[in-house]
């Protein structure tokens, strides 16, 4: 990876990015201790509440896509997100007992993702016009910095957090997002030649209004109307006419598909639900597992208290760490002439998903004998959880735009993604649901309750992920002597 040879812009992007990264993952290692601790929620409301706000954060993006093409550019939608969540992050660190104010602001960083999250990616795209030799190196380097914020943030938004009470935490996962937009707002001549706004667009009227009146209107109707959709935990009914119009358009893509196109639809259906069971399991780690960590993991050694929430860095840290050991294995098999099929990769995925999930059932195993245990195997299984994420959504996504069906990459990558973030962290708060007790669990007989109950809903995930890995098994033996597609 040659820095020379990458554009001017690549660095305030990669900031900006990795400082989003930072916020999120901040904020996110926080969230369900916060409302279960500090707000007194319920296990069920505080998982609901938590799986509502993850999936919406992938769903708004969509609409923030459409007005990036046809307004305002990737450009100014990624200053318009970064600021949103800079707002959210400063309402989130008011310290206050009313719910209300919480709500108010998830719903700005959702509002932020909307805008941010896609559009930064295809700034990045746009940087590589004339330098697309860079491209790939580029996003890899991309992609590091922002695991490097997503690593670094629980650290210090946890310990933060331990040491002068949840406000500062939530305040400096703020600041990161804001130092992280001003570093980027300092490189705009190096992003002159993107697409810019457009300017006639945005003055045209409709009922009077001009549409960047509209814009700003929208914004506010939208963080308002999910003020409410999390006070009610609305987000199943969005997400439900969501994937019927998604639904709606594989089955039109399907229709108008020959065989092959078909064949490739068929596969490409299997990477979702196969994405969607992943992610749901996965996504345990911010929720129900960061609890049993609160709950039953002896976090002491040396004499120092590991704060739960750094526990989080884990997932990013084994992301970097392997994510240089799977590019070597692919490396050294290709130098071999041994190629390795997808379904084979996403077999590699889901085994190692199994392998850190035997391991963290037997760390509640160990703790429901005292009621506490060592964090040694959950921390190795968390690790292994990482390195399983290598496997599925970088090698499904280069799967589907490698085949391309019906020249239809951004719909079916759009609803992968729809199905491996959205629904799958929706199913995920609906799983850690299963954990409840219904107690604090603040005596020995409260904790060995509590831990019996992790371990049940640990167990039936690694029965479910062995299943699924046996069935993946069958499907790549079967399909073993169908050709890839290019």
């Amino acid at each position: 990876m040659q820095l020379s040879s990458q554009p001017k812009g690549l660095f305030h992007l990669i900031a900006i990015q990795m400082w989003e990264f930072f916020s999120y993952y901040g904020m996110r290692s926080l969230l369900i201790l916060f409302l279960t601790q500090k707000l007194l929620m319920s296990d069920d409301h505080a998982y609901a509440l938590y799986g509502a706000y993850t999936s919406l954060v992938y769903v708004t993006p969509i609409l923030g896509g459409y007005l990036a093409d046809r307004y305002l550019g990737n450009y100014w939608s990624v200053i318009i997100g970064g600021s949103l969540m800079v707002a959210g992050h400063a309402v989130l660190s008011i310290p206050s007992h009313d719910n209300t104010v919480l709500y108010a602001a998830l719903a700005l960083i959702i509002c932020g993702y909307g805008f941010f999250k896609t559009n930064s990616s295809c700034l990045l795209g746009e940087l590589y016009k004339d330098h697309e030799e860079a491209r790939e190196s580029g996003f890899s380097i991309s992609y590091i910095g922002g695991n490097v914020g997503s690593a670094l943030a629980p650290i210090f938004c946890g310990y933060a957090a331990s040491r002068w009470g949840w406000n500062v935490g939530f305040a400096l996962a703020g600041i990161g997002m804001l130092i992280g937009l001003i570093i980027f707002s300092t490189g705009r001549k190096h992003f002159a030649h993107v697409q810019k706004a457009n300017i006639p667009a945005l003055r045209k009227k409709t009922a009077g209004f001009s549409h960047w009146q509209l814009i700003i209107l929208g914004v506010i109707v939208c963080a308002i109307g999910l003020v409410f959709v999390l006070q009610d935990l609305l987000a199943g009914y969005i997400l439900a006419v969501i994937l019927a119009f998604s639904a709606l358009q594989m089955l039109r893509l399907y229709r108008k598909s020959n065989t092959e196109d078909r064949k490739k639809l068929n596969a490409i259906i299997y990477f979702m639900l196969f994405g969607m069971v992943f992610w749901a399991f996965d996504q345990q780690g911010g929720s129900s597992i960061s609890l049993f960590i609160e709950r039953n993991i002896d976090t002491d050694i040396f004499g120092f208290h590991i704060p739960t929430a750094f526990f989080q860095s884990v997932n990013p840290i084994a992301v970097i760490v392997g994510g240089g050991a799977v590019a070597w294995l692919w490396k050294v098999l290709a130098s071999r002439q041994i190629s390795v099929r997808t379904l084979t990769k996403l077999n590699m995925g889901l085994f190692l998903l199994t392998a850190g999930f035997s391991l963290i059932t037997l760390s509640s195993k160990l703790a429901m004998v005292s009621g506490h245990t060592t964090f040694l195997w959950l921390f190795i299984g968390l690790f292994l959880i990482g390195i399983a994420e290598l496997f599925i959504d970088p090698v499904a996504l280069s799967a589907i735009t490698r085949m391309n069906p019906q020249g239809a990459t951004g719909t079916v990558a759009g609803i992968y993604m729809l199905m491996g973030g959205s629904v799958a962290n929706y199913l995920a708060a609906n799983i850690a649901e299963l954990t409840s007790t219904g107690t604090q669990a603040t005596n020995t007989a409260d904790l060995i309750a509590s831990a019996t109950q992790y371990h049940h809903v640990f167990q039936s995930i690694l029965i479910v992920t062995v299943v699924v890995l046996v069935l993946g098994l069958l499907v790549n033996f079967k399909n073993r002597n169908e050709p890839e597609y290019d």
